[in-house]
């Protein structure tokens, strides 16, 4: 029998699709997480028990949401520019962009957060709409965390072919991230 040792390039690509298929099964059963607040919404919304949807008429900050909604999708916009810049020059090429997307990240996360303290809406003045929208700031606001902290590890690595690897997955949680607070914005804010 012969012995088959990987190479270092072997063991770099393996890393590269080992961390490409976890990104992607971690946004799969992530996406079930935002379905529960999706199904949340929308049966709570039509049950409307005693007119208790939104009784009091209150609403979060469409302002507030627009800029957190635009600042994440800068946010991925930015990383996927820095992901691009690596693929055509190479791991050293992705700090400078990475670096200003971590920041609109951070001010992204900020804003979302301060929408969880908002004196005046809350569960118990604007009824089943607030539960479910302060339920889902509530979760957003950890994956902005998190993502933050993804991101940040991403810039700080030392360039190299295992940073190739682990930037699509951070790439994708983003453009998760910005799909589903466009989802939710068009329902917290237009319907």
């Amino acid at each position: 029998m012969t012995d088959i040792t990987p190479t270092a390039a072997d063991t770099a690509d393996l890393e590269a699709r080992n961390q490409s298929t976890a990104g992607r099964l971690f946004v799969a059963a992530d996406s079930f997480l935002f379905l529960g607040f999706l199904f949340a919404y929308l049966y709570l919304r039509a049950l409307n028990n005693n007119n208790l949807w939104n009784p009091h008429g209150q609403n979060p900050s469409g302002t507030m949401g627009a800029v957190v909604l635009l600042l994440v999708v800068v946010a991925a916009a930015l990383l996927h520019v820095a992901s691009g810049r690596m693929a055509a020059a190479g791991p050293a090429a992705f700090r400078a962009p990475a670096a200003v997307a971590l920041a609109v990240a951070l001010a992204a996360t900020v804003l979302a957060g301060s929408q969880l303290f908002r004196p005046g809406f809350s569960p118990s003045h604007a009824g089943a709409f607030g539960t479910v929208f302060i339920g889902f700031i509530a979760f957003y606001f950890l994956h902005l965390i998190g993502g933050v902290y993804w991101l940040e590890t991403q810039i700080v690595q030392r360039p190299s072919d295992i940073l190739r690897g682990s930037v699509p997955p951070c790439l994708l949680y983003w453009w998760f991230l910005a799909v589903v607070l466009a989802i939710f914005s068009v329902l917290f804010y237009l319907v």
